[in-house]
């Protein structure tokens, strides 16, 4: 694991950054790598690295090149595969280290740009081709790992973390006022857009090149296979032990390290399963790690208790306060750099920490409920089938009723059935500013007039051109925007701010084809979600895990945040540096803070928007920003 960056000149013959620079782009990133560093500088562009060893500790840094230094690369991630590719390659290459990076090199000199293909695992690649002065730049099928680009006029900028590229004087950080009104729908800015004007997601499963001084090519070089299943009618214990087999295989495989290694541990369904599949390989006592909450109901404390008892697993627990640390907010926006709002970022960093006194790499349950239906959005879509029998007549007289009229969770529910429009559908059930409240919270000056097309092509630049069941292109378009652009980033962002590396079992992507293959009753069964898996988990978890319903602690407790203090939110969001920017409408703001968790979920949501866009800007943007400070001290250390 490790952060990569680096500058691709259009001068050929120009360095694009000098030793210094690099160093200090690299050094941003240190909690992203602390055991070791590396850079390459030549004519036409520059390279670095920092790293977190997990692999080859002793022969396995970067950059790496191969025999005849022709190709080299650095990259951030794991390829759990490397083992099978290095038994490929070696009799036709030289392998110098016991490690994964150089699989990569090799894999190109054979197979061009399209090296990625042969790779199993999470991963943000540069690939260096000396003599076609070429730069070739990849990311994870799934986009587990980060990678960010920025066409200047110099070149090609790239980066694991954005503020690498402010370290370098690259990019000036500046808002994209487009980007905040995706922030406000969303709660997260969906790619490609990043909040920083001029910085863009490379897509997951894409690779882009850089060739005579410009990028000649930006393409996917995968897609899950929607029949993956295969044909024929197959019985419910058919599709239970595939899917067992394929997730067995994914946690094995992830359980590669040269370093310790342990698993988040909810007490959940998906964490316990991927507990319960490590205890069966692990020949001592799997280290499983969890947090709670004091004085809450919610707190899964005890479930995850009762799990890592049952499991025998060497247990550590973490209690904290769920209204607590407010001056954890700047540091973890420091490290997200695209905020998120969803308090589960505290908690993902703090159980992050707790789990790197112990290890270095952590197993997670993350990735399930997009692929196999585990939330109400997934129930929805699956009567959406039973609403589109209804005759024309029928449908039409419910758009009049006045039911699907306003913002509560039925009105919302309902249009989502109704709806035709796959992005409609998604916003209807996810949106948090709706497009009729726009006007009353920004100023009319900052509102773009791109933001509604921008917000509905953020989902339909995904949808695919297949004749899908609606739960399936749901689900789909769930691992395109929320697992990559939310919860993935986060997840990255928070571990590696303690250098923890964390592992996804269930975003295997031979996995992500299956269950995107399953026939819908496989996903919810008689209303009940993610019915395949917990028939797939019995014997190895308990009944009570089976039975246990999804707890969303966060979510309902954001409003309990936000009153709690609410005298900060309102310093910041109405003191006159707020003022001064001219973007939001006050009156609405104030109305927002005074009813702060009692207005309900979605005005709670927008009123932690507001408070991160507003961070964020002190943070990055402003002239005496934390950023300005700290990314000139990277570069002087």
């Amino acid at each position: 694991m490790c952060g990569i960056c680096g500058f691709a000149a259009r001068d050929p013959r120009a360095f694009p950054l000098d030793p210094g620079t690099l160093r200090g782009m690299c050094e941003v990133m240190r909690h992203r790598g602390p055991d070791d560093d590396g850079q390459l500088i030549e004519p036409g562009v520059a390279m670095g690295m920092r790293r977190l060893s997990i692999l080859d500790l002793d022969t396995g840094a970067q950059p790496i090149s191969s025999e005849d230094e022709n190709v080299t690369t650095v990259f951030n991630g794991e390829i759990y595969n490397f083992q099978d590719l290095r038994a490929k390659l070696a009799g036709r290459h030289r392998l110098a280290t016991r490690g994964d990076t150089e699989t990569i090199v090799h894999l190109y000199e054979d197979h061009g740009p399209r090296f990625v293909e042969h790779l199993t695992g999470m991963y943000a690649i540069a690939v260096w081709d000396r003599p076609r002065r070429r730069l070739v730049l990849t990311r994870d099928r799934m986009g587990v790992k980060p990678l960010y680009v920025a066409e200047t006029a110099d070149g090609l900028a790239f980066a694991s973390e954005i503020k690498c590229m402010i370290a370098g004087g690259l990019i000036t950080p500046e808002l994209d006022p487009l980007a905040a009104e995706l922030f406000l729908a969303y709660g997260y800015v969906p790619g490609p857009h990043t909040l920083f004007a001029g910085v863009r997601k490379l897509a997951p499963a894409t690779t882009l090149i850089w060739e005579d001084a410009r990028i000649v090519a930006e393409e996917p070089y995968w897609q899950p296979s929607f029949d993956a299943r295969g044909p024929g009618r197959r019985s419910w214990q058919d599709d239970q032990e595939e899917l067992l087999a394929l997730l067995r295989s994914s946690v094995r495989g992830q359980m590669v390290s040269d370093v310790p290694l342990g698993v988040m541990l909810s007490g959940g369904l998906d964490s316990s399963l991927v507990t319960a599949l490590m205890t069966e390989v692990s020949d001592r006592p799997v280290q499983t790690f969890s947090i709670g909450f004091a004085g809450h109901s919610q707190s899964e404390l005890p479930d995850a208790r009762r799990v890592a008892e049952a499991l025998g697993t060497d247990h550590h627990e973490l209690v904290t306060e769920a209204a607590d640390q407010p001056e954890m907010l700047g540091d973890i926006l420091w490290h997200l750099e695209e905020p998120v709002a969803d308090l589960s970022i505290f908690g993902f960093r703090q159980i992050s920490r707790l789990a790197r006194e112990t290890v270095t790499v952590a197993l997670s349950g993350q990735g399930a409920d997009e692929i196999l239906g585990g939330y109400r959005k997934h129930q929805v879509a699956y009567g959406s089938h039973i609403v589109r029998q209804l005759p024309p007549v029928a449908r039409s007289m419910l758009w009049r009723s006045g039911l699907l009229d306003g913002g509560s969770t039925r009105a919302r529910g309902l249009r989502a059935l109704i709806s035709d429009d796959p992005a409609e559908r998604l916003l209807a059930m996810s949106r948090v500013l709706p497009s009729s409240d726009r006007a009353l919270v920004f100023e009319p000056g900052f509102m773009s007039p791109a933001a509604e097309p921008a917000i509905r092509d953020a989902v339909l630049q995904h949808v695919p051109n297949e004749d899908l069941s609606t739960l399936t292109q749901t689900l789909y378009l769930d691992t395109r925007l929320a697992l990559a652009d939310q919860l993935f980033l986060y997840f990255d962002r928070m571990s590696m701010a303690e250098s923890l590396e964390v592992r996804v079992p269930f975003a295997d992507h031979q996995l992500v084809s299956f269950c995107l293959s399953l026939p819908d009753r496989r996903r919810v069964w008689l209303m009940r979600r993610k019915e395949l898996l917990r028939r797939a988990s019995q014997g190895l978890v308990t009944d009570q895990v089976l039975r246990k319903k999804k707890q969303g602690f966060f979510r309902y407790a954001m409003g309990l945040w936000l009153s709690h203090h609410q005298g900060f939110v309102r310093d910041v969001l109405l003191d006159e540096r707020a003022r001064s920017r001219g973007q939001l409408r006050l009156p609405a703001v104030a109305r927002l803070i005074d009813g702060a968790g009692h207005l309900g979920i979605k005005a709670d949501q927008q009123l932690l928007c507001l408070l991160l866009l507003e961070e964020w800007q002190r943070l990055f943007v402003d002239a005496d920003s934390y950023a300005a400070t700290r990314t000139a001290a990277a570069v002087t250390a």
